[in-house]
């Protein structure tokens, strides 16, 4: 399910799910994007202008390929919450 983020703050950010997720890692490598997406990670994409953008479930896999299809440049960084939880952020940049 894809649904805007409002409620961001630098470093921090509550997602869809209700948890708050911190920053853990600012880059990490496509093999871990891709292993924690499979493990059922929520992605998040943030686009130039502050624009946030959840995907879970099914929507994971499209966002990452989009990313990893780009001409513009895209970072992954992994984001976790106090409870456990990652996710995969993808930092567009403009």
């Amino acid at each position: 399910m894809r649904r805007d983020l409002a409620n961001a703050r630098m470093g921090q950010l509550v997602g869809a799910d209700g948890r708050t997720y911190s920053l853990g890692a600012t880059r990490i490598e496509p093999a871990e994007v891709e292993s924690l997406i499979e493990s059922g990670c929520p992605v998040v994409t943030y686009f130039a202008g502050g624009r946030l953008v959840w995907h879970d479930e099914d929507d994971a896999w499209p966002a990452w390929a989009d990313a990893r299809g780009a001409q513009e440049s895209v970072t992954a960084g992994r984001w976790e919450s106090p409870d456990g939880p990652a996710a995969v952020v993808l930092i567009w940049s403009a």
